[in-house]
């Protein structure tokens, strides 16, 4: 065999430092020295599989490119998360891969192989294979996470009596997806449905039984129209697995979904802190429970060794699923309450209403054959006060209603090693995604506005346009997060740690309104019979002159507290304020300091478009004298 460099990675055992230092090594495991100034922090890198004479491939490599099933060992790895990290491709024969093993541990000099899977990286993502210790199958192959199937009802969802209870046609809209196969087919971009698409899953072939008793999943009996990679995720318990397709093959070949209708995260708190009492439940294996026809389910393949499965039901992974999911949920809460895909929270502003709305509820979901249960420890069908519901923990008895993240979630959030591989500054692109996204539901959930925290968010956006626009994104990749964004990040993490209860309701109003308005010439902001403010307007464009002209009318003119009216004849300025952010750097940094003085004034913004034509300050943005107040904005005119 030809001797090829590759690399390893280990912990530095041999002084008083941990800090993960990588080296070149040889497969044979003799080293080599470090080059000069060589030695660098990182934490992971793929590989190329040795080769043999002739320039063949052997088939005990690792390679990004590879459909062969293979293993990946940890050797080492002081991984920041637990799924970042790479390690030294070899194959599935435990010889080869316990005398890679000795190999690398022979290596002298103080070097630490494990044997087991490092502290810091999650459990839940090792191979639970006992002839293979300290395995776990490569990343970013999404195989088997090593643990059973979760809980599979064999319920069946009567979409029928379903479509029968919509009264607003939406869930009848999408009905046809599941149950009628030229919709479905008319559905496909091109109009070929023929698929031919087939890609291997690994792992996978010790569920098959499971999927079978459950109905969830057949043999198939001739090649499937789509035939694709089936993975197993941990659910929140930590001791289960939920399957999930990756269905990127159909769903590129699809057009794009309806509108899911679920609702905006701040709508929904709003609407629940409206009651004063709720019931809440999900359904049990949701998008297992809807049946599809015979004919639609040759498009939901997964590709297995010796047989290939087919899906009987929705499946998870297929961009339609979600809407579907969510569609139907809205008929079953109809007036009673609201849904988030497969969580249902019926509401009542006295117990008795509450108690009624259940009872609606429980014979909609019997008559569609919807199979239900409760979240947590609570009993089934029990009206509640203080709650957890989607990761907001809500308090309607108090005097005002509150919410707050559910302080599970926020410890997890918090604490994670992902947290902690951001914050040190190299992260995987991975670790950064889901950090970044617990941020997002952080502060909407905290009503936090997501402007302060600019740089955070422009360093974000910069990564996500890179993955969008790489032909095969590579999110194990090592990036540098910029110090700025990991202070604003730090900021973050202290509020979520501290995790205030957030009163709604909005206060009184104030009995003004701000008009604010720029052009190339001027801004203008004029509070109603109160004060005026003018200046020349900065070289920009216009929408962020417009956030100046907003900002400096808030900071020069707003003073006192309660709800402020706002009145803007710019849409994205409107939308920024109304979200808390912006897609500019600079605007962000704008609504910030506009959004602080608001909140030390105890000042509610509420803005409001009009169109130009209505605009009050509009004429003083060009050329126009300032009126003297007191004075109608309209006689000023």
């Amino acid at each position: 065999m030809a001797v090829t460099w590759t690399r390893a990675w280990w912990r530095w055992t041999g002084g008083p430092t941990t800090r993960p230092v990588e080296r070149v090594v040889r497969v044979d495991g003799r080293s080599r020295a470090d080059e000069p100034g060589g030695e660098r922090q990182a934490f992971g890198r793929w590989v190329k599989r040795p080769r043999v004479d002739g320039g063949k491939r052997r088939g005990d490599g690792c390679d990004r490119r590879s459909l062969s099933p293979t293993w990946v060992l940890a050797v080492g790895c002081p991984q920041p998360a637990g799924r970042g990290g790479r390690g030294v491709g070899v194959g599935r024969d435990a010889s080869r891969l316990a005398g890679l093993q000795r190999r690398l541990q022979g290596i002298a000099g103080g070097l630490a192989v494990y044997d087991e899977a490092p502290d810091n990286v999650s459990s839940s993502t090792y191979s639970s294979t006992p002839s293979l210790p300290g395995c776990r199958v490569a990343p970013g192959m999404r195989a088997d996470a090593g643990l059973p199937l979760a809980r599979v009802t064999s319920n069946r969802i009567d979409v029928e009596a379903l479509a029968a209870m919509d009264g607003v046609g939406r869930f009848r809209e999408v009905l046809p997806m599941l149950m009628d196969p030229v919709a479905f087919a008319e559905a496909f971009v091109s109009g070929d449905a023929a698929g031919g698409c087939r890609v291997p899953s690994r792992g996978m072939e010790r569920h098959r039984a499971t999927l079978r008793s459950c109905g969830v999943a057949s043999d198939a009996r001739s090649r499937p129209a789509f035939a694709m990679k089936a993975f197993t995720t941990p659910k929140k318990d930590g001791r289960t697995a939920r399957l999930v397709l990756d269905a990127r093959p159909l769903n590129d070949a699809m057009r794009r979904p309806p509108s899911m209708d679920l609702p905006r995260l701040r709508d929904f708190i709003a609407e629940v802190e409206r009651h004063r009492f709720a019931m809440q439940c999900d359904g049990v294996s949701y998008f297992y429970q809807f049946p599809v026809d015979a004919s639609i389910s040759r498009y939901f393949g997964i590709g297995m060794k010796g047989c290939d499965m087919l899906l009987n039901v929705l499946c998870m992974g297929w961009s339609w699923a979600p809407c579907i999911a969510q569609r139907a949920s809205n008929v079953l809460v109809r007036d009673l309450g609201l849904a988030w895909v497969d969580n249902f929270l019926v509401l009542g502003g006295t117990l008795d209403e509450a108690e009624r709305n259940v009872a609606v509820f429980r014979k909609r979901a019997q008559a569609a054959r919807v199979e239900v249960r409760a979240e947590g420890d609570d009993a089934l069908w029990q009206v509640r006060s203080r709650f957890v519901c989607v990761g907001v923990e809500f308090d309607l008895a108090a005097e005002t209603q509150r919410h707050r993240l559910d302080p599970a979630w926020a410890e997890r959030w918090v604490g994670g090693s992902g947290m902690t591989a951001v914050l040190s500054g190299r992260a995987t692109a991975r670790q950064f995604a889901e950090v970044f996204g617990g941020a997002v539901w952080a502060t909407d959930i905290l009503a936090v506005p997501r402007c302060h925290f600019a740089a955070l968010l422009s360093f974000a956006g910069r990564l996500g346009g890179r993955m969008v626009d790489a032909a095969a994104p590579v999110w194990d990749e090592v990036v540098d997060v910029p110090p700025s964004a990991r202070r604003e990040l730090g900021a973050l993490r202290k509020i979520v740690r501290e995790n205030p209860w957030v009163v709604g309701g909005v206060p009184e109003d104030t009995g003004s309104v701000l008009w604010t308005d720029a052009s190339s010439r001027a801004w203008a902001a004029l509070l109603e019979a109160e004060g005026r403010f003018a200046g020349p307007a900065a070289d920009a464009h216009i929408n962020l002159k417009e956030m100046l002209a907003f900002a400096e009318g808030v900071v020069r003119l707003c003073w006192a507290p309660g709800a402020q009216r706002c009145r803007i004849d710019n849409a994205a300025v409107v939308g920024a304020v109304v979200k808390g952010s912006s897609s500019s750097y600079a605007a962000n940094r704008v609504l910030s300091r506009s959004l602080r003085v608001a909140e030390r004034r105890r000042i509610v913004l509420c803005p409001g478009w009009v169109p130009s034509g209505e605009q009050q300050a509009d004429p003083y943005t060009r050329g126009a004298s300032l009126p003297r107040f007191p004075a109608p904005l309209s006689a000023s005119r």
